[in-house]
């Protein structure tokens, strides 16, 4: 029996690159000009991104770990791992997504759980929101966010016993946040991703045809509410208190990253000082290939490498954002819109943490900076993505349309 089983495994080897290379062509062949955009766009940041964090780590990678490329290692293989599973997701029919997306949510909980209530659960610069499995390390609240969008565009695509103008149509899918932002916010204290998430429900509720005396008054919740988590614990407080009085003495070194980032942004000028030439990136900036990418990027390639990337973050939203409009069924709408303002809304913070513009948050720049989890969530939301559109090129006699408000 065992001899069987080796003889066949080169076979099942076969067989399996046969499948996936019938599934990399039937994802990639005869796409639409949006479906191409947006994949091209997307594999020019994720490899400039490697650029970046191999040019702004390789100090502290040697300081650490000996190894040059030990923070490069680590994003690479988040990155072919991405894209594996984005051609997995893109090849996937949405409706076959929509299925999972109760489990997905699910299983993104239980490893938040895990996280918090086992020994496997670690704390990264006092968040604890790292699942460590010794060979690896996972960072859930990453994938809650995909799990959030999935589960969150079917509650308000699908109509149920209450009307959209009844608050109680909006009930169900607020208590489903508040669990995931006790779980991520609260008791894993990650106020950043927090805040990303509100984000999303917020830009996905007012997309979902959310009344205009709703959006209101969750505008001024969320106004009341977001001061209350940045001074939840005594790090955010003085984080906060630093950035509001950036002049006043600052004995715990609250300040130190933002001024480091302008340091960086100073001695860059309009054309930087060149690829790998940054002096910041020697232990003079915590986080330089994380959340403090663009200032590096600001440093080595200008003023005129900074409005690049954000050019090409504005060119991601409009490709997505034109995606999203011409999308007819609503709960495929609101994934990718849910997307749309969990890459774009990032994105935004990031950079105006970096600017100064923000307390430090604590959250990274999608596509662009260090982590494998990141990465990988981010490439798995794009193959999602780029399923719903391959679906838009279907003809509209074979593709499900549901009623739904749009605006």
């Amino acid at each position: 029996m065992a001899r069987a089983r080796r003889a066949n495994l080169p076979s099942l080897i076969r067989s399996g690159i046969t499948g996936f290379r019938h599934m990399t062509q039937t994802v990639f062949s005869g796409q639409s000009a949006d479906f191409k955009i947006l994949l091209w766009t997307v594999i020019f940041m994720t490899g400039a991104g490697a650029v970046m964090v191999f040019s702004s780590s390789y100090i502290d990678s040697v300081i650490r770990e000996n190894n040059v490329f030990g923070e490069l290692q680590s994003q690479l293989f988040g990155i072919v791992g991405g894209a594996f599973l984005l051609i997995v997701f893109a090849f996937l029919k949405p409706a076959t997504i929509q299925k999972l997306a109760n489990w997905g949510l699910v299983l993104g909980l239980g490893m938040q759980a895990a996280v918090i209530f086992t020994g496997f659960g670690a704390s990264v610069n006092g968040n604890r929101n790292w699942l460590d499995l010794g060979f690896v390390t996972v960072q859930p609240s990453e994938f809650i966010k995909i799990a959030m969008i999935v589960y969150l565009a079917n509650l308000i695509s699908v109509e149920r016993l209450y009307a959209r103008e009844d608050y109680r149509f909006w009930m169900v899918p607020t208590g489903v946040f508040a669990v995931i932002a006790i779980f991520v916010g609260v008791l894993g204290s990650d106020a950043g991703t927090t805040i990303i998430m509100a984000f999303i429900l917020f830009g996905m509720y007012y997309m979902g045809g959310l009344p205009w005396r709703y959006v209101t008054l969750l505008s001024i919740v969320a106004v009341i509410a977001m001061p209350l988590l940045m001074i939840s614990n005594a790090s955010r407080r003085g984080r906060v208190m630093a950035w509001l009085f950036p002049s006043a003495p600052d004995p715990n070194g609250y300040n130190w990253q933002s001024e480091h980032a302008k340091w960086a942004f100073a001695s860059g000028g309009p054309f930087g000082v060149g690829l790998g030439n940054s002096k910041m990136k020697w232990s003079w900036l915590p986080e330089a290939q994380n959340d403090f990418i663009f200032a590096i990027i600001g440093e080595e390639w200008g003023m005129v490498g900074a409005l690049f990337t954000i050019g090409l973050f504005i060119s991601l939203g409009i490709v997505l954002f034109r995606i999203a409009k011409k999308t007819n069924d609503p709960y495929q709408r609101l994934v990718v819109y849910g997307v749309t303002f969990w890459i774009m809304g990032q994105a935004f913070i990031n950079v105006s943490v970096v600017l100064t513009m923000f307390p430090v948050l604590g959250v990274n720049l999608p596509l662009i900076s260090a982590g494998g989890s990141s990465i990988l969530a981010t490439l798995i939301a794009i193959g999602i993505v780029l399923g719903i559109e391959r679906n838009n090129s279907i003809s509209p006699s074979k593709r499900l349309v549901r009623s739904g408000v749009r605006r």
